[in-house]
């Protein structure tokens, strides 16, 4: 009896051990899952990035401090915690085809979407309404960065909507400033700057977090029920311009050939009256030579003057024929000539 009782206590005396090394075991086992779990609140902020603690819903940190920098940082793990990573300096985008006509998700795929219909549906056709009262289809997308985490989180809630509607209100508001022509063809950047001016005002205002790098116009089209007609009047025009531009060259062209043909003229002119002026001024002073000679030697003057004028005469003379007179105790030349001197000396 005495035997079995003492069998009976060790083993309650080995269960207990037993039981005290588990709980010890346990004990240490907690521990560490514990120092794991808030080990688990470690997080990382990478470069170009901000990011916001949120324990139970509610903001974390002191005004002003709520948003963290890149970095390690540490907070309750989930679920008393929630961190929310926003980047920064990222460029995102934003497409907006609200104003572009409806197409399937086939369509949009195929090069080559369905004809369409005879009218415009305005509950499923998006568009914008010029000033001229015309209609434009046109696809946008919004570049932007975030440098507010805070506000952008949280001032307007569902961000990528907000942006999105606040586009549209502006591409509706800056196509009633321009007529169809302008929109489609002439001002187009002007039309896409003032979409993107009218953004920018519109966040300066009301400082979503967000700053605007850039607004695109990736398509801009008339209603395809009357593509037709805008592309012949866009034909028509540039044939307009293509024989305005022709015309101008041709003016400019026949402009310069008859500046040029004036100053030839001129100059030709110019040179003519130089040598008959040159040849006037050289026959007067030949004449004056001549006259005072002839006032001192009369009869000399008058035979070397006679000599001279036979002379220039006989060597332009194909053939010669000298006949003397003596009726008047006077001589007679007579001299026959030939033909033009210059067909002679060619000859």
């Amino acid at each position: 009896m005495e035997r079995d009782t003492e069998q009976i206590y060790s083993g309650y005396t080995a269960l207990a051990e037993a039981l005290k090394t588990s709980f010890r075991l346990l004990r240490w086992a907690l521990a560490l899952l514990f120092v794991a779990y808030l080990a688990s609140g470690i997080f990382v902020v990478s470069q170009h990035e901000q990011a916001v603690v949120l324990i139970f819903g509610r903001l974390a940190g002191m005004p002003g401090r709520q948003a963290l920098g890149p970095g390690l940082h540490w907070t309750f793990p989930a679920p008393i915690a929630e961190v929310i990573t926003v980047p920064t300096e990222r460029v995102q985008a934003i497409a907006s085809d609200s104003f572009w006509y409806a197409l399937s998700a086939r369509d949009r795929l195929s090069a080559h979407p369905p004809p369409p219909g005879p009218n415009l549906n305005p509950l499923t056709d998006g568009y914008t309404l010029s000033g001229d009262a015309n209609l434009l289809h046109s696809q946008w997308i919004l570049r932007y960065t975030i440098d507010d985490a805070i506000a952008y989180l949280f001032r307007f809630g569902a961000m990528e909507q907000f942006l999105r509607d606040e586009l549209d209100h502006a591409v509706v508001k800056a196509s009633a400033r321009f007529n169809v022509d302008q929109a489609l063809r002439t001002d187009i950047e002007r039309f896409r700057n003032q979409v993107e001016q009218e953004l920018k005002r519109r966040m300066e205002a009301l400082k979503p977090g967000i700053q605007i790098e850039r607004v695109d116009l990736t398509l801009i089209a008339p209603p395809r029920q009357v593509a037709a007609a805008f592309d012949s009047v866009i034909k028509a025009e540039q044939d307009r311009s293509r024989q305005i531009s022709e015309a101008r060259a041709y003016a400019t062209r026949a402009k310069n050939e008859s500046v040029g043909e004036a100053n030839r003229l001129l100059s030709e002119a110019r040179t003519y009256r130089n040598q008959r002026v040159s040849e006037v001024s050289a026959n007067a002073d030949y004449f004056s030579q001549v006259y005072e000679q002839f006032k001192e030697n009369p009869s000399i003057t008058a035979e070397v003057l006679y000599q001279n004028a036979i002379r220039r005469v006989l060597q332009n003379a194909e053939q010669k024929f000298m006949v003397s007179k003596s009726s008047d105790g006077s001589q007679e030349l007579r001299i026959l000539l030939g033909r033009d001197p210059e067909k002679r000396q060619k000859k």
